[in-house]
């Protein structure tokens, strides 16, 4: 089974917090449920060089464990992953469509670190060839890990389902495998 990251598809303009308060905020957001009084407007378009020549038009946006989706496609997550995620209403400066932030609420211990040191595990986390273990994967669609809970992983499950409802904004990074123990 293979488990992926999705990542910011190249081809769109990338999001950026407003204020370094939302950066540290959002951070905070490890998979338990968001209690916090809820500001909608957090995120603008980058201006920087490298968003020159970039689409404008994306449905979804990711930046870092921060997942957005066109307001459009709310019901279909909730119907789909309403015991994995929960929404809150985002806008993004300078754009009239509406958003959603999904936070992914799924957190599994899915990362097998046995055996490995801190070197070890560093350097299989910076590659692709990170173990999952698949007795507690094998039934996840989207999740985060208890331990590396600062990114959203999936399974082809999750990336089948943005591409049969053509969200387009994301890349589907293969991270590892999942393995029996």
């Amino acid at each position: 089974m293979d488990v992926y990251r999705f990542v910011p598809d190249d081809d769109f303009k990338d999001l950026t917090f407003l204020n370094m308060d939302d950066v540290r905020r959002f951070s905070t957001f490890t998979g338990q449920k968001i209690t916090l009084d809820w500001n909608e407007e957090v995120f603008g378009i980058s201006e920087d060089k490298l968003n020159k020549g970039k689409l404008l038009d994306f449905d979804s946006r990711c930046y870092g464990a921060t997942f957005i989706v066109k307001k459009k496609f709310a019901k279909l997550f909730i119907d789909e992953f309403s015991e994995l995620i929960e929404i809150f209403p985002i806008k993004i400066k300078g754009i009239s469509e509406e958003y959603i932030y999904i936070n992914v609420i799924n957190v599994v211990t899915a990362i097998n670190f046995d055996g490995l040191d801190m070197q070890e595990s560093l350097a299989m986390l910076r590659g692709e060839n990170i173990r999952f273990n698949i007795e507690k994967i094998e039934n996840e669609t989207i999740f985060r890990d208890t331990r590396i809970n600062n990114f959203y992983f999936c399974t082809q499950n999750f990336k089948a389902f943005i591409e049969k409802n053509s969200i387009n904004g994301l890349r589907f990074m293969k991270v590892g495998t999942g393995l029996k123990l």
